[in-house]
């Protein structure tokens, strides 16, 4: 009978080691997974972060979703790489999400149904999505001119949806379809950064009065 038990309290902790070491193993490459994201997002200029800041925030939560709930299960090499993606991932929270907010609801969905033609972005068929950035496009060209800070901060917003929607269906998209709504995205940045460059040569030249 004992040596029975002993058999069996020997299956038991057998289970159970293996289970931990599964359960590490999953950790690993769940770090992994994330370090393979990081490189390929940290390549990227902050521009494009900001424009895909919806798309790169759920991307992070989904990565480090199983690592936050585990990180005492992790051996503090791996821990204290984990802290510094984190560390890295606040630094662009904090710079993208600092410009959003305040964004008052209505006036949102107003920007949304004029460059778009509707409120829900993040449902537009993706055989539709290239007509709605082309869409967008046209109402930034033809507006833009006009527009305050203020005002390029919904309709930056608003293409940020789009981007957020477009690596939602990526891969249901045609190669023609993601050359042109490639095209239109590094369109708008340029727009943006016209706008940008233009209201900084007007602070100097008034700084030199």
């Amino acid at each position: 009978m004992k040596r029975r038990f002993s058999w069996m309290l020997a299956l038991v902790l057998a289970l159970v080691s293996v289970g931990a070491v599964q359960a590490q193993s999953q950790l690993e490459q769940d770090l992994a997974d994330l370090r393979t994201w990081m490189q390929q997002r940290s390549t990227q200029a902050d521009s494009t972060i900001a424009a895909e800041w919806p798309t790169v925030k759920k991307e992070f939560e989904e990565l480090s979703y199983s690592l936050d709930r585990n990180t005492k299960k992790m051996s503090e090499k791996s821990r204290n790489e984990y802290n510094t993606y984190k560390q890295r991932y606040g630094e662009w929270k904090e710079r993208n999400e600092s410009q959003l907010v305040n964004l008052d609801g209505r006036e949102l969905e107003r920007w949304e149904r004029n460059m778009t033609g509707t409120t829900q972005l993040d449902k537009v068929k993706p055989v539709h999505l290239r007509d709605t950035f082309t869409k967008a496009l046209e109402y930034t060209r033809e507006k833009r001119q006009n527009w305050s800070l203020r005002d390029w901060e919904y309709a930056e917003f608003v293409v940020g949806e789009l981007n957020a929607r477009k690596s939602e269906v990526l891969d249901l998209l045609s190669t023609g379809d993601k050359i042109k709504i490639a095209a239109l995205q590094v369109e708008f940045a340029t727009l943006k950064k016209g706008r940008e460059a233009k209201d900084a040569y007007k602070d100097m030249r008034e700084s030199n009065r």
